[in-house]
């Protein structure tokens, strides 16, 4: 009988793309995927250290297994970001933990598993690129696709460099071959993936830049071309116009802020002021008037003071996002910011977080109101459970959709609803069928 393996992740979505690679190498070995943890024989929990709260989840959720072992054998592994940065010291802190595993290498994982049958052990090695990794892909409509790795900004708050290394460019012609390959097994769109996109290239000029790539991944055909994440200190007008220029690139930026106050910036190390930024969103506007923003913002860095906060609030007024992912400043271990003093109480965290979301929720309840009315082109992803179909607009926005269409199909979308986190609407016209669903 196959062992059966069952992975769960938290954080973005290069973790997301690392658990299939991490997924196709334990299928290339015999494994077979499990999607309920009591049923699985090996669990494997791919963590995140971004923020505290994220740290948190992975170790609550580990009381289900310690549940499990109490009835059979099953053999915890942790890894990821959290491995990396812990690494055996989660050995020592959790009994019910019998491999840790880190960031890259994670060919080996099939071999660290039958060790930990008989011993406990944490197993880590420098970041590498795992470039040669089968990947088991979550769905047949979008597929991830890694340009870079880890990150050399070093931002004061941020743990990235420290647990995916320094940024490294992945050769284009792996990237275009992947991007193929995609087209070919019939996948809709592709995500291009790093901590920083718009560096792609900067540490190897040999690579060209992101607006090179960007444009010969677009010239592959593949319908639909996202890309995440963006660093405003590094965004160049040429991505913009390529953005542009090329039309299955969507027309949908994330663009982390972090702050709206020029000394949180600066004491956050981020490379830019508040006026770079609102810049390039309207410069991006002015090319792509349809141009999404949406961004991360950071509550409570110390220093933080009402003044600074309110220079923030007037950012999300003058850019006006289409989503914020706001959340409070907790110090990470390793960072510069580990030595600042947390020095913002919880309550103003708490208090500066909700009044974030409420405005913004205000915010894109009127941007999507704009909408109503207009057609949208829209990929199928997928049936919720009422079965209603569900999709994303070309500049990403969720779009609920009354008809009929197949998952992976391009419809046209009336927008005949909208709330604050999403639009609705009846197709008209289907992909597949020529003509009216």
């Amino acid at each position: 009988m196959k062992t059966r393996v069952y992975i769960e992740t938290w954080g973005c979505q290069m973790n997301l793309h690392q658990s299939e690679e991490i997924a196709g190498v334990l299928v290339s070995a015999g494994y077979v995927l499990e999607e309920d943890l009591e049923r699985a024989d090996v669990v494997i929990f791919n963590g995140c250290m971004v923020r505290q709260k994220a740290e948190e989840k992975v170790f609550g959720r580990i009381g289900a297994v310690v549940e499990e072992k109490r009835k059979r054998q099953v053999v915890l592994g942790v890894g990821g970001c959290l491995g990396q940065i812990h690494g055996a010291a989660l050995l020592k802190r959790i009994a019910s933990i019998d491999f840790v595993f880190g960031s890259s290498g994670h060919q080996s994982l099939p071999s660290l598993i039958e060790r930990a049958r008989t011993e406990r052990v944490a197993e880590l090695s420098e970041p590498i690129f795992d470039t040669e990794l089968k990947v088991r892909r979550g769905n047949g409509v979008s597929g991830m696709v890694t340009i870079t790795e880890g990150c050399s900004n070093f931002c004061t708050y941020c743990i990235v460099p420290y647990a995916r290394g320094p940024m490294r460019s992945r050769p284009k012609d792996l990237i275009l071959s992947e991007v193929e390959q995609l087209l070919a097994d019939g996948f809709r769109e592709v995500l291009l993936l790093g901590q920083n996109v718009n560096s792609y290239g900067t540490d190897q000029a040999k690579h060209g830049s992101f607006a090179d790539l960007l444009k010969a991944v677009a010239q592959t055909g593949i319908p639909r071309i996202r890309f995440t994440t963006s660093h405003p200190k590094d965004l160049s007008e040429r991505i913009l116009q390529v953005m542009s220029d090329e039309p299955n690139v969507c027309h949908h930026l994330h663009l982390a802020c972090q702050s709206g106050s020029d000394d949180v910036l600066r004491a956050m190390n981020r490379g830019y002021d508040r006026d770079r930024y609102t810049t390039i969103a309207e410069l991006g506007r002015d090319i792509m008037p349809d141009l999404n923003i949406t961004t991360d913002i950071i509550v409570g860095f110390p220093g933080e003071s009402d003044a600074d906060f309110r220079k923030t609030m007037d950012l999300i007024e003058r850019v006006r996002f289409g989503s914020v992912f706001a959340a409070k400043y907790s110090p990470r271990p390793l960072t510069k910011g580990a030595d600042l003093t947390d020095d913002v109480p919880t309550c103003k965290k708490e208090d500066r977080l909700g009044l974030i979301l409420v405005r913004q929720r205000a915010i894109a309840q009127e941007e999507n109101q704009r909408l109503l009315g207009s057609n949208v082109e829209v990929l199928i992803e997928g049936k919720t459970r009422m079965g209603e179909l569900y999709g994303r607009s070309g500049d990403h926005r969720t779009v609920m959709c009354a008809g009929v269409a197949e998952i992976g199909e391009m419809v046209t979308v009336r927008v005949e609803g909208s709330s604050a986190s999403s639009l609705s609407g009846c197709i008209l016209h289907r992909e597949n069928s020529g003509g009216e669903p």
